[in-house]
């Protein structure tokens, strides 16, 4: 797995070559997406997510947006810093060196940044996962199982073991594959640091909000018994060398 830097105008790419022979600015295109017959739209957040094929090998375009009262003016375009402190850069290598430790993410595929002045827009491809629901689905079904919400938990702590927190962690981008194996999505803004109880917190207490959220909304009462075991599950994790 190695990577490849393209300056093409405006546009910065890097990209894996191992999947990708040569890398172009459609790549991060929904247009030309568009006219593919194996390309999907899906809704998911707050903007258009890309179901795409590269080369045999489904994959997911995600082009990134601004979320809150900002993004009525800066819809899809933040302040430029620097290229490693950009979103889709960033997120490409956190999800790089988290996959070459085998932990359960996406393979991150490619990632652009387009320059425009003092601005850019971003674009992140990573590998489809496959046959998975997402842990907000299975809830919708009833068909989230105490041992789901342990090897959530677990799956939570491999990342907390080696100290990789994720910022948004929430029922969305918890995916559950039809085998039971759980894995994490969306990085964006995903850090890596010494072991540390305060992201751990953080990103536990964003879940709750989350899972709340959602009984809020669907009139069912907080699953206390089944967050212990998703509690239990990671603490087993985190307690092994």
């Amino acid at each position: 797995m190695s990577s490849q830097l393209l300056k093409i105008n405006q546009n910065i790419i890097i990209y894996d070559d191992t999947v990708i022979d040569e890398a172009d600015e459609n790549l991060f295109e929904s247009e030309y997406w568009h006219t593919q017959p194996q390309s999907e739209i899906i809704s998911k957040g707050r903007g258009e997510i890309l179901l795409i094929n590269i080369n045999g090998q489904s994959a997911v375009l995600k082009h990134y947006y601004r979320g809150g009262l900002i993004a009525n003016v800066l819809l899809d375009k933040y302040l430029w810093t620097g290229l490693d402190s950009s979103r889709s850069f960033a997120e490409y290598k956190i999800l790089r060196t988290m996959y070459k430790l085998d932990l359960p993410v996406p393979r991150p595929i490619a990632a652009r940044v387009r320059r425009q002045g003092l601005f850019y827009q971003a674009d992140l491809i990573t590998s489809q996962i496959i046959d998975v629901s997402s842990m907000a689905d299975l809830l919708s079904k009833q068909r989230l199982t105490s041992q789901h919400w342990l090897d959530i938990g677990d799956c939570i702590g491999q990342f907390h073991q080696l100290g990789f927190y994720h910022d948004d962690l929430n029922i969305e981008n918890i995916m559950i594959e039809n085998e039971g194996n759980v894995f994490l999505l969306d990085f964006d803004k995903g850090v890596q640091s010494q072991t540390d109880n305060n992201h751990s917190t953080s990103s536990f207490d964003r879940m709750k909000r989350s899972v709340m959220k959602w009984c809020s909304v669907n009139h069912q009462s907080f699953p206390e018994k089944d967050w212990a075991e998703l509690m239990v599950g990671h603490s087993s994790r985190m307690s092994q060398n």
